[in-house]
């Protein structure tokens, strides 16, 4: 009898565990596709659920979930803000949620936003006065869903001298680990004399920054010219983007916008044509293998600059201005889309051969018959290329195209020349500002993808 009472005992005790970890399964299920900006609330309702969500094992079940852009923020400021839209059904952090390091440093209202990466950002304090030379402004690695931040010391020992060129990128994919890497690039007095690079890279796993010295790649135009009018077509130095783009395990730097001129190249039998500024490379560094990597095919000339008439004397009727240069990546791929001020409503989406052997013409975009019936079919930027919710199929790859205007995004498929939906802004008239007409400042946008991702401390 009392050997009966015992077993029955027994297996109620693993029955009841049986149902205590089912319950808890079920829990994890639930909570694995809640999106994350909610889940950091959700910390709060009871330590088991703070224990739950804080777990390792929880954050990588959730990064599977497929991510979606919640919003996008500008490289410009508005009083001391970052401009922001937010998309429908979707949250964005309310007010700065850069405001921690804002607060937390004497010249944190000076802080610039670098890169997005799967929902982290690199920031920093850029030094912009001579009277700063030799001042050591830290990198910032922030999550905004989470409002954390990680300050990195500067990677080198050297005085930083504010005109030297420096570039920054942060490479993180949460599918592959939970860590994410910094790599700055830069031409020291000390290397550039003996041609080379000196890259340091941060890896969060360790907290360790590492050194590697890289030669610059040569310019081929440059055989042969006078030292005055060398160009160094091929070297990686200030004539590229502050951001980088992530991809594939590698990081990529395009030319800024400047590059992005046409020369009038003239022939022996008279003709002239407007041709790409041999410049206008683009630099990438693998993560798995350190290597700094050049692509040195130009993108080839958009339709529209190759549409503009030539007058008699064999010049171009006007020259291309260009509106918004866009970099970005989507479905595994790079894309690049040029839009100029003559013609903003039909421009080429182009995009980089997976072995980096150039660029070729995906699609051409013509939104004129579209924009007839908006006011300002002119005031409009493209935020980002993303693959189509619908279609996971990678080898029918297809994107949508999210452009944004005064008070409101519009979602535009490429596989159908058409509008898809349109998300209505609070404020009608807000707009993210574009880039100033003298070529000065470039405007960025990043997008914002929620993240439980932990940055450090």
């Amino acid at each position: 009898m009392a050997q009966t009472k015992e077993r029955r005992i027994r297996c109620d005790s693993s029955s009841a565990a049986e149902t205590v970890a089912d319950v808890e399964e079920l829990l994890t299920k639930i909570l694995v596709s809640v999106p994350p900006r909610s889940l950091v609330r959700f910390k709060c309702v009871s330590k088991h659920w703070l224990t739950l969500i804080s777990d390792p094992g929880f954050f990588r079940r959730q990064t599977h979930q497929k991510s979606k852009i919640s919003g996008f923020f500008s490289s410009k400021t508005e009083d001391e803000f970052f401009k922001s839209i937010a998309l429908r059904d979707r949250e964005i952090p309310s007010g700065n949620p850069f405001k921690t390091i804002n607060d937390s440093f004497a010249d944190g209202s000076k802080l610039r936003i670098l890169q997005s990466c799967n929902g982290l950002f690199l920031c920093h304090i850029p030094i912009v006065d001579v009277l700063e030379e030799g001042k050591h402004h830290p990198l910032y690695v922030v999550n905004p869903t989470t409002n954390q931040f990680r300050a990195l010391s500067c990677p080198s020992s050297e005085a930083w001298d504010p005109f030297m060129f420096v570039r920054y990128a942060l490479a993180f994919n949460p599918s592959k680990s939970p860590h994410y890497k910094v790599i700055c690039v830069n031409n020291f007095p000390y290397c550039y004399d003996r041609g080379q690079h000196e890259i340091d890279i941060y890896s969060s796993e360790t907290g360790e920054w590492k050194r590697l010295e890289v030669p610059f790649f040569p310019s081929p135009s440059d055989v042969g010219r006078h030292h005055d009018f060398v160009q160094k077509a091929m070297h990686f130095d200030y004539r590229s983007r502050k951001g980088a783009v992530y991809c594939n395990g590698a990081v990529h730097w395009i030319r800024d916008r400047r590059e992005a001129i046409f020369p009038l190249r003239f022939f022996g039998d008279g003709r002239s044509e407007l041709v790409r500024n041999e410049t206008d490379v683009l630099h990438y560094f693998d993560i798995g293998e350190e290597r700094l990597g050049l692509v040195s095919a130009t993108p080839p000339v958009p339709l529209v600059v190759k549409n503009i008439p030539l007058d008699f004397g064999s010049c171009p009727t006007e020259w291309p201005r260009l509106a918004q240069r866009y970099f970005g990546e989507s479905g595994g791929h790079l894309y690049l889309i040029e839009t100029y001020q003559h013609c903003k409503t039909q421009f080429d989406v182009m995009e980089m051969e997976r072995d980096y052997s150039g660029w070729f013409v995906k699609y051409h975009v013509d939104l004129n018959p579209l924009f007839t019936a908006l006011p300002d079919s002119n005031a409009f930027v493209v935020l980002s290329l993303s693959q189509e919710e619908e279609n996971d199929n990678e080898e029918d790859y297809s994107g949508d195209l999210l452009l944004h205007m005064p008070g409101k995004v519009l979602t535009y498929s490429l596989r159908n020349k058409a509008f898809k939906k349109s998300v209505e802004l609070a404020n009608k008239e807000y707009f993210l500002a574009l880039d100033d007409e003298y070529l000065r400042h470039e405007v960025v946008l990043f997008p914002y993808i929620e993240s439980l991702a932990c940055v450090g401390r």
